[in-house]
């Protein structure tokens, strides 16, 4: 493989470190004080004390949204709730007779109360809201919290509370950062610790989610916004670029990475990339990662199939012919898209899948948000007399090669 443009980015280990010593310091203030310590850091951090968003209030925000935009939001909380929901036929009760008088089965039951944290900084983020909490509500959650940072002016923005106000949400929260993750750990006042902590945010957030992770569970953890597209001679230069610079526009340290198997493509690929950062909005964010995080290679398919596994890239696009064919080869991905149409953010936005996908390579071992986040299996067994009877025996053999006596002994009692 040929590369033709290859990244700057290097990593920081010092920042790395001092992040986590200051996202340690935060949780042990608020594990400690409670609200006393969560109001203390989010004055000094945010200029404004916690506080809790009404339900009132975010019915207003919806009432003030353009129609258009009311229309656009009702669309995608139609398609996520569609998509979301056929998920739960995956998770289904069942029971299955191992052997005579042996029973065995899983129930898919929800966590009782999930806090979703929909990030709040240089951009405002109301497709996080769909993306977190439509899949806790069909789940089945009984308690869902959304925690959000409040903006430059004091509330969270108005956007967000919107998409709070179009799907109930309840009980919200204007607070951000590594303190709402603690907050929704450990509690703090009337916030009420969570049973899940689900949703994306910057590095103190994701520090945060790490460090409380086992005292709560998470859904993963966040990294910088990454594409990995793999074209050929069928693509468009004009669609993988804009592609691209989609994903680079998100933060200075997202990447976007591009294996084309024809060199015209990718040089084109190129040239219409720097066109449209010359004339972009958000050039200074996406201008700054396309030196630091992209990179444009030429190849074979095998060689990006392997490259693809290994990276194993929170989206995967495929502007390649027959792509539905072509996607069995790939086996690391948080999402796939397949076709030149198929742009990443129609699913970051509103065609239904989730955007809360894993980043980094961890999607060699995980898989995005969803309806399964939120259940978990409780798997039970039911032995007759004659079962436990027939299984003692076995069983205390491998008790007793573990040195576990009580183990033998219990399984024994059961013999008639």
């Amino acid at each position: 493989m040929r590369f033709l443009k290859r990244p700057e980015g290097v990593l920081n280990v010092d920042i790395v470190r001092e992040v986590r010593d200051k996202v340690e310091d935060i949780l042990s203030q608020i594990k400690e004080r409670g609200w006393e310590g969560l109001v203390h850091i989010s004055q000094r951090l945010d200029g404004i004390a916690p506080f809790r968003i009404s339900p009132q209030e975010m019915a207003k925000a919806w009432q003030g949204l353009p129609p258009s935009l009311k229309d656009a939001l009702k669309v995608a909380e139609k398609n996520i709730r569609t998509f979301h929901r056929a998920q739960k036929d995956i998770f289904k009760t069942f029971e299955c007779d191992i052997a005579d008088g042996i029973k065995a089965g899983i129930r898919f039951i929800p966590v009782k109360s999930a806090a979703i944290y929909v990030p709040g900084g240089r951009y405002p983020l109301p497709s996080s809201v769909l993306m977190g909490v439509i899949p806790a509500q069909e789940a089945g959650v009984e308690r869902v919290v959304v925690l959000t940072p409040p903006g430059k002016e004091g509330n969270p923005n108005p956007v967000t509370l919107a998409a709070m106000g179009l799907l109930g949400v309840n009980e919200a929260w204007a607070v951000g950062g590594a303190q709402a993750v603690a907050a929704a750990a450990f509690g703090a006042g009337d916030i009420k610790p969570v049973d899940f902590i689900a949703g994306p945010g910057n590095v103190y957030v994701t520090e945060a989610k790490r460090q409380v992770y086992g005292s709560v569970g998470i859904d993963g953890l966040a990294g910088p916004s990454e594409v990995l597209i793999v074209a050929d001679e069928t693509a468009d230069p004009r669609f993988l670029a804009a592609d691209m610079i989609a994903q680079l526009e998100h933060d200075p340290n997202a990447k976007a990475t591009l294996l084309a198997t024809d060199e015209t493509i990718a040089e084109k690929t190129i040239k219409e990339a720097l066109d449209i950062l010359s004339n972009l909005e958000t050039a200074s964010i996406a201008s700054l990662s396309w030196e630091k995080g992209a990179t444009v290679a030429v190849g074979n398919l095998q060689e990006m199939v392997q490259l693809a596994d290994k990276m194993a890239p929170e989206h995967l696009e495929l502007a390649l012919k027959d792509p539905q064919d072509k996607l069995q080869l790939f086996s690391c991905y948080g999402a796939a898209f397949l076709g030149k149409y198929s742009s990443v953010p129609f699913g970051d936005y509103i065609a239904g899948t989730n955007h809360v996908l894993p980043t980094g390579g961890s999607a060699r071992f995980q898989g995005g948000l969803g309806v399964g986040t939120f259940l978990r299996p409780l798997q039970h067994l039911h032995l007759s007399p004659k079962a436990a009877e027939m299984l003692a025996l076995h069983g205390a053999m491998i008790a007793r090669s573990e040195g576990l006596a009580a183990h033998e002994m219990a399984m024994k009692l059961r013999q008639i």
